[in-house]
């Protein structure tokens, strides 16, 4: 038989971990403090207009596809561009392009994105045309900052997250520093 003693520890216990659930999206993650302790002011600018993301580890060397088409002579026959790196060294060890067709491409500078991507230590990084810079530090698949390039950028994301939902820009992103907002999910 359930007691009231009981109860309300059960109650007390409800109440604090909810009120942990909802502190942990108000609370930055140590790794979104740690990227932006130290690169809240870096250049991304290498990187404009690309998307660089580690896919996988390959006989213990990083395989790191980059998709930047602006690079690309040719972009209709070319995918994304796979570089495999050495762990320790992030030298090249071979690259190629996810296509059997030839491909006109400054693939030198392909390689040096994916190499440039490991001096962050995250799984993936995207600036967009706009410079907009896009962080994720968990997976290749959950964004985690982005740094707007300016206060426009800022409301037209705003726009079209509440065109999906209302007010679901303000239940998801808040203002980390500057420019840099986080996901409160990550």
């Amino acid at each position: 038989m359930i007691t009231e003693p009981i109860i309300k520890e059960m109650h007390k216990a409800i109440i604090i971990c909810l009120a942990i659930l909802l502190c942990n999206g108000c609370i930055m993650q140590p790794q979104a403090i740690a990227f932006l302790n130290q690169y809240e002011s870096e250049d991304f600018s290498q990187f404009n207009k690309a998307s660089v993301f580690i896919r996988g580890v390959f006989e213990k060397n990083f395989v790191i596809f980059v998709d930047a088409p602006h690079l690309i002579r040719d972009s209709l026959n070319a995918g994304c561009y796979v570089v495999m790196l050495d762990r320790k060294s992030y030298q090249v060890i071979q690259s190629h392009w996810m296509t059997d067709f030839d491909v006109d491409a400054d693939t030198l500078k392909l390689q040096q994105l994916a190499q440039a991507l490991m001096k962050y230590g995250i799984p993936r990084l995207s600036v967009d045309e706009q410079e907009n810079v896009f962080v994720y530090l968990k997976d290749v698949e959950s964004l985690a900052l982005v740094r707007f390039a300016n206060e426009e950028e800022v409301e037209k994301m705003r726009i079209k997250y509440d065109a999906i939902e209302p007010h679901y820009w303000k239940r998801c992103w808040k203002k980390a520093r500057g420019n840099w907002y986080r996901y409160k999910g990550s």
